[in-house]
């Protein structure tokens, strides 16, 4: 019964007030709950949702799935096929991961996760318009997370070495910067700090983690950062990793997980 009328109020508040970190829905959401975030043990998809949590201070826990490699090159992905989506399955047809557990709900898809988290957490928006704007940018990530797995996994064949090598120069110096044109050009049309607002919403948890990839990726690559030619998105960049709730999701070890899993050409490995 207590869940239920804290469930009612939460949504009576979600409709009145602007709700965001530490904000009152929050408060009431804090029970005995534990929020349960599941994904590879990598960042990929499941780095913008443990942010989320980080930045909320919610109680979350971390379940991570591990692809083993077998002497013939090839994954052990058992944990999770085989032991952990089996159960979750008889909650929720769709599952796969990412997924989000809350009580005896199953989230998954990776944008619905990041939709729910942003609900329960206030970081939606407070407006019609601020959470169409977060909606549109969701999805323009998406875009550029879709074109980066191209590259990153290059196929996942027994050539993939040779694909990467054969597609890397086009995608970071042609592909990659029509991307970081739109956002930049969003950012000049808003003249917010962040996306949507000065305070960071949903999209701007994973548009900073691919961002952040992207930098990487130029390491790798011997390149130099492309945000230098993109003033908006490195002042946007360093803005996001210089938020205080985020110090210590970006000095521990989830930030620490490779970017991307082992069977990838770039960024299988985690940082030193």
């Amino acid at each position: 019964m207590l869940r239920l009328v804290l469930t009612l109020v939460n949504r009576l508040l979600l409709r009145i007030f602007s709700v965001g970190r530490g904000s009152l829905t929050w408060v009431l959401l804090k029970t005995d709950e534990t929020i349960e975030v599941g994904y590879w043990s990598i960042r990929g998809l499941g780095a913008p949702l443990r942010m989320m949590c980080e930045y909320a201070g919610a109680t979350w826990s971390d379940a991570q799935y591990d692809a083993i490699e077998k002497p013939d090159g090839s994954y052990n992905l058992d944990c999770w096929f085989k032991e952990a989506k089996p159960g979750l399955l008889k909650v929720n047809a769709l599952t796969n991961l990412p997924y989000v557990r809350a009580g005896s709900e199953v989230i998954t898809q990776s944008n619905a996760c990041i939709a729910y988290l942003a609900r329960r957490f206030g970081l939606m928006g407070t407006t019609e318009v601020e959470v169409s704007k977060n909606e549109q940018c969701l999805c323009q990530v998406m875009d550029m997370r879709n074109d980066a797995i191209g590259l990153f996994y290059a196929g996942f064949g027994p050539d993939k070495a040779a694909v990467f090598d054969a597609k890397k120069e086009a995608y970071y110096t042609k592909k990659v910067p029509v991307h970081l044109a739109k956002f930049e050009a969003w950012l000049s049309q808003q003249g917010t700090r962040f996306l949507i607002a000065d305070t960071p919403l949903a999209a701007d948890f994973h548009l900073w983690e691919m961002l952040d990839q992207h930098e990487e990726l130029g390491k790798f690559l011997g390149k130099p950062s492309l945000l230098e030619s993109f003033p908006n998105l490195k002042r946007y960049y360093a803005d996001f990793r210089k938020l205080p709730s985020l110090q210590g999701y970006f000095n521990g070890a989830l930030h620490k997980l490779p970017i991307n899993n082992k069977m990838a050409v770039f960024g299988n490995k985690p940082a030193a």
